[in-house]
């Protein structure tokens, strides 16, 4: 099982351009080890590209476990994807508590 992923871990980056941002959505009232757990949907620090290829832009948590909700959404687990260009691995949850774990 995948540790939990939290309020203030960090999502990577993809390629040279866009660098890995902090995780600043979260449950309202589910915590952690005291810090808000991310969910699908859940946001992150916008970035923006380094090379100056593109304007600061948002995301969110797009995949999460298929056995445990928060607030009636997945929760947020280490390794967990988020969008990216079309490439469904390029940014992933790369922080996370360890513990505890989050089932599937």
């Amino acid at each position: 099982m995948p540790p939990a992923h939290r309020q203030g871990d960090i999502g990577s980056g993809h390629g040279c351009h866009f660098p890995p941002s902090a995780a600043t959505g979260g449950s309202p009232d589910v915590f952690t080890n005291g810090r808000p757990q991310m969910r699908v949907g859940d946001t992150y620090a916008p970035r923006s590209c380094v090379a100056g290829h593109a304007g600061p832009h948002g995301r969110a948590l797009a995949q999460g476990s298929a056995s445990v909700f928060i607030n009636g959404r997945k929760a947020g687990r280490l390794g967990d994807e988020g969008p990216g260009g079309g490439r469904a691995s390029c940014q992933k949850s790369m922080a996370g508590q360890s513990t505890p774990f989050v089932r599937g």
